[in-house]
């Protein structure tokens, strides 16, 4: 008995112990190591509490092509849709439903979000993605976001207790798959998995049509094959798992839910391997569509409504769409939404649909020229802003055709932005530019000195600019801040508005 004391009695010291460093780490440590470790929370904490929709994904949403006239993401063009509701995206390049799910487990309870978009990426379910060798880090990310105690957590990062694995082991395990996995096809096919199918394309080449060898359209081929013939096992596959953990979780917290299954160049495989490769795509497209649709999950269909020429990339598998490929598929996602907000829905001709208000806080939720200057060096609002100086002449740069612009709202550019300044003496200076086959050459540069007087504090800067009529067919109107000195000026929240 006495034996027994002793051992309770070191148990509940130890509990008392452990719970005491426990809350001392999520006091004082915790959110520097978050920071470190695991700082794709913020993306989730960029989300205010009253948004209403948030979509969530990878590259695919704010990938743009360079000559886009309008480069925002899908995110941002579902929203269009719906002007009276706050639509917020959680954008993590790489990523998958198994990260889409953590981050949506740290939305937090007080928030208002009613609807949850999540991008379904076809590839995602393949050998190459599932055993990618960027599998580690995104793991590694998330490990003292999962719902333990954080002292807890920070144990598994210690002992590096996820999933780790070095870059030869994630190799070998899609390259194990491509060898065992076999097709199961109703038709008499010659190969019996992706490794022997990749071979055989490597060795008989895609030929040019004098009959000579292409090699690039050959290695083309191969990444086609080796990124879309498999079949997707709804039992053993990892990412049903992580999508139906994504089902239950939006249950649990009263979320609609909505499956956004992106786009693939169909027309591209089919050119460049046949109609047995579009075989195995729509075999798991059907299956996706009915596997969900039977739980209830509203799945937007748009494997086939982009075409070849509106893929961004035209020598790898991906899902990076131009601007019309963006829109047709936020368009679709918008229209099954209605059933959600039937009051909401607001419909759009893009041909005729003309934007007059744009506005950047440097968080990368909308894309300008020179994102490469976003630094987390000073914030006004947000995480971000963009540095100039040192080397670093420009800010992020609007750019939009401002002939396409009504001449009934040519007449003036609202302009309204947050400035630091390091120091009085920079030149920093608010540059109008526009240009264009049928109009002059027009620069015009305005002191910000001339209202942000103080240093090191984030000052009001406000330009109200009159058109000139030369330059109103402008093919180009460039707005951005420049600041050719040895001195750093941060800009954030930059507001422009055509009246």
């Amino acid at each position: 008995m006495e034996t027994a004391k002793k051992i309770l009695s070191r148990v509940l010291l130890l509990s008392v112990l452990l719970v005491g460093m426990n809350y001392l780490y999520k006091a004082f440590f915790l959110e520097k190591d978050i920071q470190k470790y695991s700082d794709v929370i913020n993306l989730v904490r960029a989300i205010p509490n009253d948004a209403d929709i948030v979509y969530i994904g990878e590259s695919s949403n704010i990938t743009f092509r360079s000559d886009d006239l309008d480069k925002r993401p899908i995110s941002a063009f579902i929203a269009d849709h719906y002007p009276n509701l706050k639509v917020y995206d959680i954008t993590k390049p790489a990523s998958h439903a198994g990260i889409y799910k953590v981050l949506l487990e740290n939305i937090p309870d007080s928030s208002n979000v009613s609807t949850v978009i999540v991008t379904l990426n076809l590839r995602s379910f393949n050998a190459q993605w599932i055993h990618s060798k960027l599998e580690t880090a995104l793991q590694k990310s998330l490990v003292l976001l999962k719902p333990n105690p954080p002292l807890y957590n920070r144990f598994l990062l210690s002992f590096k207790a996820y999933d780790i694995k070095s870059d030869k082991e994630r190799d070998r395990q899609v390259q194990r798959e491509w060898e065992k996995e076999e097709f199961d096809v109703p038709f008499d096919f010659q190969f019996s998995n992706v490794e022997e199918w990749d071979n055989y394309v490597a060795k008989e080449g895609v030929n040019n049509p004098d009959g000579s060898r292409n090699q690039e359209l050959t290695e083309l081929a191969c990444h086609y094959i080796k990124g879309y013939a498999f079949q997707i096992d709804t039992v053993n596959n990892p990412r049903i798992k992580d999508f139906n953990r994504i089902i239950q979780l939006t249950k649990e917290r009263g979320w609609n839910l909505v499956f956004n299954l992106l786009a693939e160049n169909t027309e591209r495989a089919k050119e460049l391997v046949g109609d047995d490769l579009l075989y195995f795509i729509q075999g798991n497209r059907e299956l996706l569509i009915g596997y969900y649709t039977h739980k209830g999950i509203t799945v937007v269909d748009n494997v086939d409504d982009v075409e070849n020429d509106l893929f961004v990339d035209q020598n790898w598998t991906t899902e990076h769409y131009a601007e019309k490929g963006r829109k047709t598929i936020a368009g679709n996602v918008a229209d099954s939404l209605k059933k959600y907000y039937p009051d909401h829905y607001v419909d759009i001709d893009y041909k005729t649909f003309v934007q007059t208000v744009f506005f950047n806080d440097c968080d990368q939720r909308t894309i300008w020229g020179q994102m490469q200057t976003i630094t987390d060096e000073e914030a006004y609002s947000g995480k971000s802003s963009s540095k100039t100086g040192k080397g670093n002449d420009y800010s992020i740069t609007f750019e939009y055709p401002l002939k396409i612009i009504p001449d009934s709202l040519k007449n003036e550019i609202s302009i309204h932005m947050k400035v630091y300044r390091n120091s009085l003496s920079d030149n920093g200076k608010l540059v109008i530019q526009a240009q264009g086959e049928h109009t002059d050459y027009y620069w015009n540069g305005f002191e910000l000195k001339e209202q942000v007087r103080k240093a090191n504090s984030w000052e009001d800067y406000h330009y109200t600019f009159s058109i000139p009529d030369n330059i109103k067919q402008a093919d180009l109107i460039k707005i951005y801040v420049y600041n050719p000195s040895g001195e750093n000026v941060f800009v954030d929240d930059f507001h422009i508005e055509f009246e």
